[in-house]
């Protein structure tokens, strides 16, 4: 029996995805309303005094030297202080507001290399129902989607061969948050193959300066200011990792940290060199197209993730919105971003249950996460484009 048009909507696939859309938004909004009033550490630890500090003497408070974020972001909170009793609900909502941009420009990325309107959906609504992405947000109270956001946006531009915005967008991510930086090598690397101008660069560090200037205008030094990132670095050194799931979970995360901190950075730079030199020796006879872009995002985050010290479990936000791309492009891989999403859903439940017994040791999750960084960087370094991508059935398409 031929199938009928379904009611109302008849054989409109628009009008399905735009009724999907709606659904899925107010799904995601109804979770998030539900986890907004969750009261976490960084809140009662840091982010209230923040918050009461700026209440207390406005706009310049900022000149102060009591908050270790970039200034960036502190202009959200300031924005977040002006409602009083309810600013941690402000704050929340912010982030909230940074989700929906990420899951939005995830669902452009895919759109811009598959021109399907239901990928692009499909993308959008598995970003925005992820349960780090909600959790991140919503019951943290953190802002790791305000960053990747603009990650994503640069993404989508060096994917439409326009560097200058891209560059513009990464400048921006790299003045909300230093974990940007993850990604230089790519973008090092694209610039040797010549997708990015030389003279784009200058975008970095000049919207990093124009994000800095009002903290400067309200009266902090210039020099303390520009060197914000290099404070941060030196915190948490007690650890070698932050419950993030990587390498020092398998060697002991308080074994010899004095020791391992500034070994593992040269460390991690050392393997993401080989990386990318193995990479130019792939890309000399293998074009690069925007799916093995997204391969290489993923892997090099993955990498840096996993063997530099001092790595928070909330670190790998933006490589799960690329595993979620990339499962859905490649639906015989929609396990990776499962399985990631759910190594680290689970370190954030450690994180809210900081004295409970872990259910599952991290040493075993960091095993979990070497399997799956290992798998990633094996399927970029053989990558074929007809057998990679267009060899598998996308969703949607089967």
């Amino acid at each position: 029996m031929p199938n009928g048009e379904l009611r109302i909507i008849g054989r409109n696939k628009r009008i399905l995805n735009i009724l999907t859309l709606i659904l899925v938004l107010g799904l995601g909004l109804l979770i998030r309303k539900e986890l907004i009033w969750y009261v976490s550490r960084d809140w009662t630890g840091f982010f209230e005094l923040w918050i009461r500090e700026i209440s207390q003497q406005g706009f310049k408070a900022l000149a102060g030297d009591f908050y270790d974020y970039a200034p960036a972001y502190m202009y959200l909170l300031v924005i977040a202080a002006q409602f009083g009793a309810k600013s941690m609900i402000a704050m929340k909502l912010i982030s909230v507001c940074f989700d929906f941009v990420l899951a939005a420009a995830s669902g452009l990325v895919i759109y811009e290399i598959r021109k399907k309107e239901s990928l692009a959906m499909l993308v959008f609504s598995v970003v925005w129902l992820a349960p780090t992405v909600i959790s991140n947000s919503s019951m943290w109270g953190q802002c790791d989607a305000v960053y990747s956001a603009f990650l994503m946006l640069t993404v989508l531009f060096l994917i439409k061969d326009k560097s200058r915005i891209a560059m513009i967008f990464f400048g921006i991510a790299f003045a909300f948050k230093l974990q940007a930086l993850f990604w230089l090598p790519v973008i090092i690397l694209l610039w040797l193959y010549k997708k990015i101008k030389t003279i784009d660069f200058i975008w970095i560090p000049l919207m990093f300066f124009i994000s800095i200037v009002p903290a400067w205008i309200a009266g902090r030094p210039l020099l303390e200011l520009l060197g914000v990132y290099f404070a941060q670095v030196g915190v948490d050194t007690n650890r070698l990792s932050m419950k993030y799931p990587n390498i020092y979970y398998i060697i002991g995360e308080l074994n010899l940290s004095e020791w391992y901190t500034h070994a593992g950075k040269f460390f991690a730079v050392g393997v993401i060199l080989l990386f990318m030199v193995a990479l130019i020796y792939k890309l000399t006879d293998t074009k690069l197209t925007p799916e093995l872009l997204l391969f290489i995002c993923y892997s090099e985050g993955a990498l840096a993730l996993y063997f530099l010290p001092q790595m928070h479990e909330r670190y790998g936000y933006f490589i799960e919105s690329i595993a979620i791309i990339l499962g859905v492009l490649c639906v015989k891989m929609f396990w990776v971003p499962v399985a990631h999403i759910l190594i680290t859903f689970i370190t954030y439940s450690y994180y809210y249950n900081y004295d409970s017994p872990k259910n599952i040791p991290i040493f075993v999750l960091s095993l979990c996460m070497l399997a799956l960084m290992l798998f990633m960087v094996y399927k970029t370094i053989v990558y074929k484009e007809e057998g990679e991508v267009k060899g598998y059935e996308t969703a949607g398409e089967k």
